[in-house]
Formats: C-alpha cells, sequence, structure tokens
C-alpha cells in the first residue's frame, strides 16, 4: 500500500505542478497528503463545458458537486472539474492530460 500511495503521490504532484503552470486554473482543494485527486475550474468556464471538451480529446474526468453541492453553493461555483490518479495510471497518461488541459484552455479562455 506504501508503494502504491507512493506512486500515486508522484503523478498527483506532477499534474499539480504542471497545472499550476496554467494561470487560468484556479484549484479547489489543496490540502497537503490529500489524495490523488485535483479538482479544478477554468476560468469562469463551467465544469460540465471542461468535462465536455476533454472527453472529445480522449481525457475521461469527473464534473459537478460531487456530493457537496451545499458547499459550493455557498462559495458560489457551479461545480468542479475532477481529475484523479490512480496505480494503474501512467506519467504518460498525466502528460497527455496536461496537454488537453492546454489546449482546453485556449479554447475556452479568452
Amino acid at each position: 500500500l506504501d508503494k502504491i500511495y507512493d506512486y500515486e503521490k508522484k503523478l498527483y504532484d506532477f499534474a499539480f505542478e504542471e497545472m499550476h503552470k496554467i494561470p487560468e486554473i484556479r484549484f479547489i482543494g489543496t490540502a497537503p497528503n490529500k489524495a490523488s485527486v485535483i479538482s479544478f475550474l477554468v476560468g469562469e468556464t463551467h465544469p460540465f463545458d471542461v468535462g465536455t471538451l476533454l472527453d472529445q480529446l480522449g481525457i475521461a474526468i469527473r464534473t459537478g458537486h460531487h456530493c457537496t453541492q451545499p458547499l459550493m453553493d455557498w462559495y458560489k461555483i457551479p461545480g468542479t472539474a475532477r481529475a484523479s490518479f490512480c496505480f494503474y495510471n501512467s506519467e504518460d497518461e498525466v502528460e497527455v492530460f496536461i496537454k488537453a488541459i492546454k489546449r482546453c484552455v485556449k479554447m475556452l479562455v479568452t
């Protein structure tokens, strides 16, 4: 289990570091030692639009309230896009995800 945690953390750290370089991305939930899940928004774009574009690029993420609608209502956000990384993912897949996110930002944020 320690090896799985370390590997997933490596993928998360890589993805978070690369996404952090994209100024249009706003992260939701950045507690230390969290699971390898990144919840985010792209500019003022609705998360469903981000998810739809990523889907068209072959990337599967989740979008929505993730069972926290009252909290998201409190913070006045429509939901989030959420990418998760697991032991069956590779660094190459994270790189493909990052390239797709950059492409989405170019299409969605003017």
